[in-house]
C-alpha cells in the first residue's frame, strides 16, 4: 500500500509506476483508490486527503485547563470532515490484506505526520516498519525515482516535531480561546468566541503596535522645491540637492534666489552597474511576488501554488530553499518548455548558454526552490494560475540570463550657493531582464547630452509643500515576511495565520486597519497578560520544536515546559477574569456598534441609519433607528455581500453618505444611496462587467 496525501497524488503515483500506465481507480461508497501492477507487485495507492486525525480533550467539559489529548478520527471531531471516514474505513479493510507500506505524503512536517497517522490509526501497523517515498515534484520520472530509491524508514524526528507543534498549538488555542470566551460569559451571560492562539497573539501585537505608532504620528510639514529647466530647446527636471527643506521662508527664499537664473554644468558623472538575476522563488518569495504584481493573498498564492504542484506542473511549493541544486535536471525541464508555444523562444535562448542558474542564500533540506517542470499543461489552466505558472516560468528562466547592465548620469548644476541635480538612467544590456518581463520594469530617464561649463535655464521653479507620513498599515504579504523575519509558524502555517488575524474581526481592510475588537483584545491582552503577546515566547517555543526534529531536544521535555507556561497564563486569567471580560465585553459591544451603525439618518432630525435584516427574506438594508417608532419610515437598499464600513465624506453627486463595502475579493466605495444616485449609474454598469470577469476567474484554488 502507497499512502499519498490527495487524491490527484495517488492518480499520478498509480500511472507513473503501473507498467501499463493504465492504473485502475476502485470506488467504495464515497472514497476511492488506484490499483496497479508494478512487476509481481500488485500496488493499492490510496489517498489520506490532508489530516485523517486530529486531537481532541480526552475529559469533557468546555472549560479550562484541559492538558490531556488524543487522537481521533477528523469526522468526530469536524462536522465538515464527513468524507474522511469513508476514507479511514476504506483504508483499514485495504491495509488488512498488505504485505507492506510506504509512504508518499508530502515531504515537509505535515505530510510526515500525516503518513505517519494513518499507518498507526487507519492501518494498524507498525510505523517503524513503513518505507518513505521522497519527491519534490509529481512528474512520471521523479516519482519512478523515489519509488526506486525508497527510503528505509520514516523521518521519525521530523514527525515528533509535527506532533509536537500540534499538541502545543490546540493546547494554547483551546485553552487561551476558553479562558477569554469564558471571561466575557462571567460578566455579560454571552456566549461569544475570542479566539487567540501561540502565532495569533503576536500576529496581532504587530498589528496593533503599527495602528498605535500611525494614531500617535505627528505630521510635520516640509518643503520640496520643484524645478523644471530648459536646455537646447527641450525641457529638463532637476532635482534640488536638499530633498527637504523645513521651513517655508528658506523655501521662498531658494524659489526667489533661482527662478528666471541660468544654472551651469559644474561636473557629469557616470556609473554603470551590473544586476544580478534575482534568485530562485521560496514560498515567502513567491507570495510577495504574487501579492506585487496581482494582489493575490498569501493564501490564495498557496492555493494556486499547490494546485499545480498536483497538475505535475511545479515543483513542491511548501519550501524555504532558494537553491536549484545539480540534481534538478534543468536541461530536460527547459527542453519541456520549449515544446510550449508561449516559452518556446526564451527557452531555446537560454539552452544556448551555459545551464547554470543563480542561487539563494536559504536552503531546505527537504525541496529545492520552487520551478516548473517542464510539462505541458493538461487541462486549461484558470486565470488565477496562468498568472502564477507564468510567474513561476519566466522566474526560472531569469535564473540564468546574464546579468543586466545598467548606466546611471547624475549632472551636478549650480548657480551660486546652490546645487541641483539631474538624474538619468538607461539600460545597455537587458540580460535576465528580458526574460522576466512584465515582472521587472526599469523607468528609464534619458538626458539631453550635457558638458561641463553647459547653461540650464531655470524656467519654473516651485515650493511643493508637504507633511511627513506615517509608517504604512501592515497588508497581508508585509505581515506574512513579518512573521517570517521573527521566526514565528512555519512556511506552511503563515498564511493561515496571517488570514485568521482579519477573519476573527481583528481588521477592518486589506490594509489591516485595527477594528475596535482588535483594539479591545489587544489592549485588555496587553494589560493582563502581556505574555499572551509575547514574540519572545513564541519564538523561544518555536526554537525549541526546531530542536526536536535537530534531535537536540525530546518531544516529552518540549511538552512539558509548553504546558508549564501556559498554566502560569491561565492562572494570570483566572486570576482577573472578571476585569478581562469587562473589557472584552466593552470592546465586543463598540465593534457590534461600528458593524451596525452607519451615519445620522439624513431623513429626520435624531435618527440613526442602521443595518438591518428582514426576518423573511434574510435580505439586508438599511433602516432608520426611529422605524420602530413609527417615526421614520427611510430605507436604503444594501449589497447584499462584503462588510460595510461607513466614511465620513458625502457622494458628489447626490450629496448621501459614502461606504465602503469589503468583499472577500476586493473593496469599493459607494453612497448609500447608489440605486437612485444619478452619479452611480455608470458605477453599477462597469461594476456588472467586472462581476462578469470575475465569474470567468473563479476557481476551486482561490
Amino acid at each position: 500500500m502507497i499512502i499519498s496525501e490527495k487524491p490527484t497524488a495517488a492518480r499520478r503515483i498509480a500511472e507513473a509506476l503501473d507498467d501499463t500506465s493504465s492504473p485502475v481507480e476502485i470506488k467504495k461508497r464515497k472514497a476511492s483508490y488506484f490499483e496497479c501492477k508494478r512487476g509481481r507487485d500488485t500496488l493499492l495507492v490510496v489517498y489520506a486527503l490532508g489530516h485523517l486525525y486530529d486531537l481532541r480533550q480526552t475529559v469533557k467539559g468546555w472549560t479550562y485547563p484541559r492538558l490531556d489529548m488524543e487522537w481521533a478520527p477528523k469526522h468526530e471531531i469536524v462536522k465538515k470532515a464527513a468524507e474522511t471516514k469513508y476514507i479511514i474505513n476504506l483504508i483499514k479493510r485495504l491495509s488488512k490484506d498488505v504485505d507492506s507500506f510506504v509512504v508518499a505524503t508530502d515531504y515537509d512536517i505535515e505530510g510526515s505526520l500525516i503518513g505517519y497517522l494513518t499507518l498507526r490509526y487507519a492501518c494498524k501497523a507498525d510505523p517503524k516498519s513503513a518505507k518513505r517515498m521522497y519527491f519534490s515534484a509529481l512528474t512520471k520520472t521523479d516519482l519512478e525515482a523515489a519509488y526506486q530509491g525508497l527510503e528505509p524508514q520514516l523521518e521519525f524526528p521530523m514527525i515528533e516535531a509535527g506532533c509536537v507543534r500540534h499538541e502545543i498549538d490546540w493546547l494554547w488555542g483551546i485553552n487561551l480561546t476558553r479562558a477569554l470566551t469564558l471571561a466575557i460569559k462571567r460578566v455579560s451571560g454571552w456566549f461569544k468566541i475570542v479566539s487567540t492562539g501561540r502565532v495569533q497573539g503576536p500576529a496581532l501585537a504587530y498589528v496593533a503596535e503599527r495602528e498605535r505608532e500611525i494614531n500617535v504620528f505627528v505630521p510635520t510639514p516640509f518643503w520640496v522645491i520643484q524645478t523644471t529647466g530648459e536646455y537646447d530647446g527641450g525641457e529638463v527636471e532637476l532635482e534640488y540637492f536638499r530633498k527637504r527643506v523645513q521651513n517655508k521662508q528658506q523655501a521662498d527664499t531658494i524659489v526667489d534666489e533661482l527662478s528666471g537664473k541660468t544654472a551651469i554644468v559644474d561636473s557629469v558623472n557616470r556609473r554603470v552597474v551590473s544586476q544580478s538575476p534575482p534568485v530562485p522563488f521560496n514560498l515567502s518569495g513567491l507570495q510577495s511576488e504574487a501579492y506585487r504584481h496581482f494582489g493575490f493573498k498569501p493564501s490564495r498564492t498557496l492555493a494556486i501554488a499547490q494546485k499545480l504542484y498536483l497538475d505535475a506542473l511545479i515543483s513542491y511549493p511548501r519550501t524555504s530553499s532558494q537553491k536549484i541544486p545539480k540534481s534538478i535536471n534543468v536541461k530536460l525541464i527547459l527542453d519541456g518548455l520549449s515544446t510550449n508555444k508561449t516559452y518556446s523562444a526564451l527557452a531555446k535562448q537560454v539552452l544556448q548558454g551555459e545551464l547554470v542558474p543563480i542561487q539563494g542564500k536559504m536552503d531546505d533540506p527537504a525541496h529545492p526552490a520552487i520551478h516548473p517542470t517542464g510539462k505541458k499543461p493538461e487541462r486549461r489552466l484558470t486565470p488565477s494560475q496562468k498568472k502564477v505558472y507564468d510567474l513561476i516560468v519566466r522566474r526560472f528562466l531569469s535564473l540564468f540570463g546574464e546579468p543586466a547592465v545598467k548606466e546611471s548620469l547624475r549632472v551636478d548644476v549650480i548657480h551660486d550657493e546652490h546645487k541641483l541635480y539631474l538624474r538619468g538612467l538607461r539600460v545597455l544590456k537587458e540580460g535576465w531582464m528580458s526574460f522576466y518581463e512584465p515582472y521587472v520594469v526599469t523607468s528609464e530617464r534619458v538626458l539631453p547630452s550635457l558638458d561641463t561649463g553647459d547653461l540650464i535655464r531655470l524656467t519654473s521653479v516651485a515650493a511643493d509643500w508637504r507633511y511627513t507620513a506615517p509608517p504604512p498599515r501592515f497588508n497581508p504579504s508585509s505581515l506574512l515576511k513579518k512573521l517570517e523575519v521573527e521566526n514565528l509558524g512555519t512556511k506552511s502555517t503563515r498564511a493561515s495565520i496571517v488570514d485568521s488575524v482579519k477573519s476573527r474581526g481583528y481588521t477592518l481592510s486589506e490594509r489591516f486597519e485595527l477594528s475596535t475588537l482588535g483594539y479591545a483584545t489587544f489592549e485588555t491582552l496587553n494589560r493582563y497578560v502581556p505574555k499572551m503577546l509575547s514574540v519572545d515566547l513564541t519564538r523561544q517555543l518555536e526554537a525549541e520544536m526546531a530542536q526536536i526534529q535537530e534531535r537536540k531536544n525530546s518531544r516529552g521535555a518540549v511538552l512539558k515546559k509548553a504546558k508549564e507556561e501556559l498554566l502560569t497564563l491561565l492562572e494570570s486569567i483566572r486570576e482577573q477574569e472578571e476585569l478581562i471580560g469587562q473589557e472584552l465585553v466593552a470592546g465586543l459591544q463598540r465593534y457590534w456598534k461600528a458593524k451596525q451603525e452607519i451615519g445620522p439618518c439624513p431623513s429626520c432630525d435624531n435618527g440613526t441609519l442602521i443595518v438591518v435584516r428582514s426576518p423573511k427574506s434574510g435580505k439586508r438594508f438599511l433602516g432608520c433607528s426611529n422605524y420602530r417608532d413609527g417615526n421614520c419610515e427611510v430605507t436604503f437598499p444594501l449589497p447584499q455581500k462584503g462588510e460595510i464600513v461607513p466614511l465620513d465624506k458625502q457622494c458628489p453627486d447626490c450629496g448621501f453618505q459614502i461606504i465602503r463595502v469589503v468583499s472577500r475579493k476586493r473593496a469599493w466605495e459607494t453612497c448609500i444611496n447608489w440605486s437612485e444616485c444619478p452619479g452611480r449609474r455608470e458605477d453599477l454598469k462597469a461594476l456588472e462587467k467586472r462581476r462578469g470577469k470575475m465569474a470567468e476567474e473563479v476557481d476551486s484554488d482561490e
